[in-house]
């Protein structure tokens, strides 16, 4: 009978296994498990005729050697700012985050206005700049502002009355 190689090739971002080339009689239809990393998702994978259901790949009836390739892609997300009433956030735009990144954004309030509150990822304030914690779903950011109370002390000046005395 005879035999030929079926070569598997998985891009970065995952694996396929078993990694390794394998000998196999005519005919016989090999399957190849395929695996993205954490954060990535299976592109494409292609070659030897065959179909890919779920994460297993299995080859078409093997003819001749032939070569298994698997590609993947990282996740991306969507970040999504608001801002309140006096003050902005700047991206004001739905933001496209890879997994496991951040995204910073300015927050600026209006004259007479502070920032109250900057909320949602995971995130830290530091100055006016927002960064997210690592995104791992979509999420969004939403700032928050409050007015400055001006407030103003007066001290009143009176004279001191004192009355009593040692007994």
């Amino acid at each position: 009978t005879a035999t030929f190689t079926v070569n598997p090739s998985a891009g970065a971002g995952g694996t396929i296994s078993p990694s390794t080339a394998q000998i196999v009689n005519y005919g016989a239809t090999p399957a190849f498990t395929i695996t993205p990393n954490t954060g990535y998702t299976i592109s494409s994978v292609i070659g030897c005729n065959g179909t890919l259901v779920g994460n297993t790949y299995t080859t078409g009836a093997i003819t001749a050697d032939c070569t298994i390739t698997a590609t993947f892609a990282i996740l991306t997300y969507t970040v999504t700012p608001s801002a309140g009433l006096n003050g902005g956030i700047t991206p004001s735009t739905p933001q496209t985050v890879n997994s496991g990144s951040t995204q910073s954004f300015t927050v600026t309030p209006n004259a007479g206005y502070v920032i109250s509150s900057v909320t949602g990822c995971g995130g830290t304030l530091v100055g006016s700049t927002y960064t997210t914690g690592a995104i791992t779903a979509d999420c969004g950011v939403t700032a928050a502002f409050v007015g400055v109370i001006d407030l103003t002390v007066s001290a009143l000046s009176a004279p001191a009355t004192l009355t009593g005395g040692a007994s």
